[in-house]
C-alpha cells in the first residue's frame, strides 16, 4: 500500500529542520499520518547530521600514510631486484661445498702429508715449498671463502 502525497509535506519538513511551527502546520502535522512520519524521521537525520558536525574528528596528517607507502614500495622493489642475486648466492654456496666435500679425503691425505713432509729444522725460506700443494691451497680458499659467502649471506638475511 502507498502512501498518499500530502500537499504540506514541503511545509512540514522546513519547519521540522528549522523548528519553526506554525499553529496551523502544527494541527495538520497531528492529524496527517505521511506529515507525523516524515516529522520523525526529518527531526531523525537533523539531530544525527548535528552530532556528526560536532565530533569533527580531525583526519589523520597524510604525510605519514604517504612515507610508509613509498618505503614500502621501495622494500617491495628492493626485494623483486635482489631476489636472483639472493639465489645466485646460495647456488655458488652449494657448488662451493659440494667441491669442497668432494675433496675432503684427498684434502685429509695432503693435509696429512704435508704436516709430515715437513722439515722444521730446515731454514725458513724452505718452509713455503714444504708445506703442501697448489690444489690444497685452491680447496682451502674455496671452503673459506663458500664459508664467509654464507655467512654474508645469513646476516643479510637476518638484517
Amino acid at each position: 500500500m502507498t502512501a498518499k502525497p500530502c500537499s504540506h509535506e514541503e511545509a512540514v519538513t522546513a519547519a521540522a529542520r528549522s523548528g519553526d511551527w506554525s499553529p496551523e502546520l502544527k494541527a495538520h502535522r497531528d492529524g496527517c499520518l505521511t506529515c507525523a512520519e516524515l516529522t520523525l524521521v526529518v527531526a531523525a537525520l537533523a539531530a544525527d547530521a548535528e552530532e556528526l558536525v560536532a565530533i569533527h574528528a580531525p583526519l589523520p596528517d597524510p604525510a605519514p600514510i604517504w612515507l610508509r607507502a613509498q618505503l614500502a614500495s621501495r622494500e617491495r622493489d628492493y626485494r623483486r631486484a635482489t631476489s636472483a642475486i639472493v639465489w645466485v648466492q646460495r647456488a655458488a654456496v652449494a657448488v662451493t661445498l659440494a667441491v669442497g666435500l668432494a675433496f675432503v679425503p684427498g684434502l685429509w691425505n695432503l693435509v696429512k702429508g704435508a704436516f709430515t713432509s715437513l722439515d722444521l729444522s730446515s731454514p725458513v725460506a724452505d718452509l713455503p715449498r714444504a708445506a703442501g700443494s697448489p690444489l690444497l691451497v685452491i680447496v682451502v680458499s674455496m671452503l673459506v671463502l663458500g664459508g664467509l659467502a654464507l655467512w654474508e649471506l645469513t646476516a643479510a638475511q637476518e638484517n
